[in-house]
Formats: structure tokens, sequence, C-alpha cells
């Protein structure tokens, strides 16, 4: 488990973002309100005890002692509660400005502005996203065949194991196309039907190998995993790993007693002992011993807190662009409403991955934020304003 300065960090990173949302949500009140003439008593910049305040144009606007969202309180917002704990048949002493004094559809221009904000909001993040450069992943395209691993692809056979492929083969080609990279690869056969040809480089030699891939009825399957080897890229600080002296550097040789030499062997060998990891790892000429007790996830299982090295490449963007933003919206907005549609409908096989709690939600932003920030700031504020862009559709809608 994270540390608890660390944890009450990502969960202040995901509480403040969450607020920054709510206010544009509440926002869009403000200004429809004011446009509809209707009185705004409060506007408040958090929650709970007012710290400092200043009126103007019969608002107090006020900073709040929690910065964890805020609201807009609007003048007779609390008659029609009131009306019906008095069972009354009508409004009475409406006041002029209140909300219920005003026109039905001013009311729900008022009502609706929120969500609208929201989803404006969401469409100028994620144009201005798309103006920044960043980074993916960039991974050599260096395959294992998943029959090699049955542990961790629960005993699936390999298409790509049966007609030819090996693990540890290098894809130079696939159907006479330059592969860049795995992420290149796994692309190409997404979308792949029918024989490919994969152009390997095996124990020196090149071979060109036809595969056809099993239809699964939800895509074409090939039975290929990316391998990577096992040099640490990263350690987070405050951790049992860091502890023990791991380094970013390292190159792991044996883990629990099991010579490793790529990624998967390295993950089935830690999963073998979840209550103790002891590694050998290379530094420099230097063959090093490191020794520590995972910490353990809800399931009870190994929590790593080490990545290994990857490599990255730039992505060139284009300027700002509203309509990359508002097509980004758009398909998300749809994503959300399919989700939705889906748990009304009883098809959704786990709710708690459809919904979450604010607490929960926090935390989630946070820790993403904090992997980001820990790569580099641009990473980490990449990965921020794109989560509150989901927030913010989720408020929309």
């Amino acid at each position: 488990m994270s540390s608890l300065p660390t944890l009450i960090s990502k969960y202040l990173i995901g509480l403040l973002g969450i607020g920054l949302v709510v206010v544009i949500h509440e926002l869009g009140h403000l200004w429809a309100a004011k446009a509809c003439k209707i009185d705004v008593e409060v506007f408040s910049f958090g929650l709970g005890p007012k710290l400092w305040g200043i009126e103007h144009n019969g608002t107090d606007f006020r900073i709040s002692l929690l910065p964890f969202g805020g609201y807009c309180r609007l003048k007779g917002s609390d008659d029609l509660s009131q009306a019906l704990l008095r069972k009354d048949k009508d409004f009475t002493h409406i006041e002029q400005g209140s909300l219920f004094s005003a026109h039905p559809a001013k009311r729900i221009v008022t009502y609706l502005c929120g969500p609208l904000l929201n989803l404006v909001f969401a469409i100028l993040l994620y144009s201005t996203l798309a103006a920044i450069p960043y980074k993916v992943l960039s991974t050599e395209p260096v395959i294992a065949t998943i029959n090699d691993y049955p542990t961790l692809f629960f005993q699936a056979p390999s298409p790509a194991h049966e007609q030819g492929l090996v693990t540890g083969d290098k894809v130079l080609e696939l159907n006479g196309t330059d592969i860049r990279d795995w992420e290149n690869l796994e692309s190409l056969l997404a979308n792949s039907e029918g024989i490919q040809l994969f152009t390997v480089e095996r124990s020196g030699e090149v071979l060109t190998i036809p595969i056809e891939g099993e239809d699964t009825g939800q895509g074409i399957r090939y039975g290929l995993s990316v391998i990577r080897e096992p040099v640490v890229g990263s350690v987070r600080p405050a951790t049992p790993e860091a502890d023990a002296g791991l380094k970013e550097g390292d190159r792991i040789l044996l883990a629990n007693g099991t010579r490793v030499t790529n990624d998967l062997a390295l993950l089935v060998a830690l999963e073998r002992d979840t209550e103790r990891a002891d590694l050998l790892v290379l530094r420099g000429t230097q063959e090093i011993a490191v020794s520590f007790r995972p910490d353990l996830n809800a399931q009870g299982k190994g929590e790593w807190n080490f990545a290994l090295a990857s490599e990255n490449r730039p992505i060139q963007v284009s300027t700002f662009s509203l309509l990359k933003g508002l097509d980004t919206t758009v398909k998300m907005t749809k994503d959300t409403l399919s989700s939705l549609i889906l748990l009304v409908g009883g098809e959704s096989q786990d709710v708690r991955q459809e919904f979450t709690g604010a607490a929960r939600a926090a935390l989630m932003i946070g820790d993403i934020t904090t992997l980001g920030l820990e790569n580099d700031t641009a990473s980490g504020f990449r990965a921020l304003w794109y989560l509150l862009g989901v927030v913010s559709i989720s408020l929309g809608i």
C-alpha cells in the first residue's frame, strides 16, 4: 500500500480536480441565472464555513473552508421543498427575482447551463490536449507465444505458435509493411483478416511465415504477446522495493530462484510467492541480491512498485483545434451513454465498473496523475486534464 503522505497527496489531487469541474458546473448555473434575472444569493468556491467573501450585484461570492467543489444558491430555490412539507397546493409569497417567479423556460435554461458548461469545458480541455506534444510507448516488436506462459494466459492456445512462430521472434514486417514497434503490429493485427505474412528475425535468420488467426466472434486472435528485457526502468520511492535497494538500470537475472529472460518470465516467478521476493540483479558488472516483502493488493496478490524500462516515441501534434476537442468529447459522451444504457438494461456485468463514489474517483485520478508525474511533468498534467474531461462529461450528461 502507498505511504500515508503519498495517499493523502493522491486524494488531494483528485478532490481538487473534481472540485474544479464542480465549480465550472456551478458557474454555468450562475451565468444563466443572472441572464434570466434570477437572483443568486451565494456563489461559493469550496464547501463548509465561510472564510472570506465579497458582495457584488446582490451575490455573496465567498471562499469556504474545504476547497472541494462549490455551490450556487438561487433565491427561492427551496420554495418547492418547503411547500411540499407544508402540503401546500400552490406557491404563496413568491418574491421577485426568486427561482419560481421566473418563467418555466428560464428555469429550464438555468438548470441546463450547468451541464452544458461542463461539456464546453471538456471540449476546451481536449482541444488543448490535441495541441500539446506527447510521447507514446514504443516497444521493440519481440514476441512471445502465449502457450509458453499458461498461468498468465489461462492455458489459452496460440494459433501463431501452432503455425510456426516461437517466443523470441522479432517481427520485421507484416504483409510486406515495415513494423516500427509492437504497438504498430498490435494495431495492424486488430484490423486484420485472413492469412497474415509475418517476416521475423530468429537467431540471425530472416523467415517469412504465413499465420491465420482464430476468429473468436469478437475479433481475430493470434495468441501473441510482447516481451521486454527484465531491466528496471523506475522504482517508486518509499516502497519495499526502494527500501531494499532496487535501482533503475538493474537487470534482473533471478526471481525467487528462477532465471528470467523477459518480463513475462519475471511475472510468473514473482507470482509464485507473494510473501517474499528474492531477486538477483546485475548492476554494472556486479551481481547483487535484493529481497523484500511486497505490498499486497485487495485480492492478496503482489503489488509491484517498480516498472521495467521502456522506450517512447514523440507524437507530432497540430495546433489548437476546437473540432478535435469536439470530436473527442462527442465520442466519449457516446461511450458514457452506451455504458448507462447497458447498465439500465441489466447487461452490465459489474455495476462498480460503471459507477464509483467521489472518494474512489479522486484516488483513481490522483494515482494516475502521480504515475504520470513520475515520468515527467507534461505526462502528469496531460493525464490529469484528460481525466478531468471525463469527469466533466459525466457531470454534463
